[in-house]
């Protein structure tokens, strides 16, 4: 039986080649735009107000229930309120004593508008909610240095980046008049700009990843050994400042945006 040499020899290169695959490790990097969830409810009221007003004189209020909260989650809720405050002051608003507030509201003595003349303040701003660790699961990312568009679906053991949302849920009500003026719910995460990390996947003789072969995650590049991956704010009080920042400046440009 004769042999084609040249196809021998074809045959014995396409097997040396395709044995010459190795791992790599790149650069992967995912997006998400966190903004569109908010939930924003501006009523006519509050939009004309906020057109008549150049500095807003705030005062924040507790939320029903508050007292009767684990001590820990009070403590955690008056940092909170504690940094809201300070970003207000930060952008100029003047911020009045919420703790007056409480009291004046608990004693049962004095209507809303006779509590505006007291506080000398245009808006009371309740927050009702506060979260830093919202499931967000991405699964589409991209490899950087191929500008390949790929989703973790298309991989056999890799499987989402948990780009986790901090959520801050308030209310407005205007003081002179005691009408809500608004209602908001915005979001952000650390992954509303590009958020990189590294993935650890086979690569052929072609330079092709294969995406049937084992592949890995990590936010460190001498540790890709994971199959998911977590970005969160609710890490620490540090991080969870940021995060606030970020969510009273959605509210702050919103009130901006009469």
């Amino acid at each position: 039986m004769k042999y084609n040499p040249i196809l021998l020899l074809s045959l014995i290169t396409s097997l040396i080649f395709s044995s010459c695959g190795s791992y790599k490790v790149l650069t992967g990097s995912v997006n998400y735009d966190a903004q569109k969830k908010n939930e924003i409810i501006k009523s006519s009221e509050l939009k004309s107000y906020l057109s008549e007003k150049a500095k807003l004189k705030f005062v924040l209020r507790t939320p029903p229930g508050f007292s009767s909260l684990p001590e820990e989650k009070q403590k955690e809720m008056n940092l909170i309120f504690a940094q809201v405050e300070k970003e207000l002051i930060k952008r100029g608003h003047i911020v009045k004593d919420r703790v007056l507030l409480d009291n004046l509201i608990e004693s049962h003595s004095y209507n809303l508008s006779e509590t505006k003349e007291i506080l000398d303040t245009d808006i009371i701003l309740e927050i009702l909610d506060v979260r830093f660790d919202i499931p967000n699961h991405i699964k589409n990312f991209k490899i950087k240095e191929k500008q390949l568009n790929t989703t973790f679906d298309n991989w056999m053991s890799i499987n989402y980046v948990d780009c986790q949302l901090s959520m801050m849920e308030c209310r407005i009500t205007l003081a002179e008049i005691g009408d809500v003026g608004g209602i908001f719910r915005f979001y952000v995460s650390d992954c509303d700009k590009d958020k990189d990390f590294y993935i650890k996947f086979y690569e052929d003789y072609n330079g092709n990843p294969d995406t049937e072969k084992e592949a890995f995650v990590g936010w460190n590049y001498g540790n890709v050994s994971f199959k998911t991956l977590t970005n969160s704010y609710a890490l620490n009080y540090e991080s969870k400042k940021i995060a606030l920042k970020r969510l009273i400046n959605a509210l702050l440009k919103e009130l901006d945006a009469h």
